[in-house]
């Protein structure tokens, strides 16, 4: 087993014990019934988009990570940038103001591709 392997694997539940909230602080929160939150924990039911968004929102997490918590194949969505990666993309092409940086990450990776 790899070091992968021994984390414990992050669930919907775990997403929430780890803010310190009940399911019924959340469900009111999210202005949902305690019942869909404990549906969502379970597996039994899915969030529409909308309410994963919001529910992201609350836990504090990516889609991304909300939708693996959840045990959905994730395989293949591109995963979210970081930080960090944007600066050294933006040092690469030489681009020094954050006016200068076009709308969104994926032209800068597209403009750092066609550079090199």
């Amino acid at each position: 087993m790899d070091a992968e392997e021994h984390q414990e694997i992050e669930t919907l539940k775990t997403l929430r014990l780890d803010l310190d909230i009940t399911q019924e602080e959340l469900s009111r929160r999210l202005d949902l019934s305690f019942r869909t939150v404990g549906d969502w924990e379970t597996g039994k039911k899915l969030p529409r988009f909308d309410n994963a968004t919001a529910l992201s929102r609350e836990l504090g997490v990516s889609l991304k990570v909300l939708a693996k918590a959840m045990r959905i194949n994730v395989a293949g969505v591109p995963g979210d940038y970081s930080l960090i990666e944007l600066k050294a993309i933006a040092e690469e092409l030489g681009i020094e103001r954050v006016k200068d940086l076009p709308a969104d990450y994926q032209t800068l990776r597209r403009m750092r591709d066609r550079q090199n």
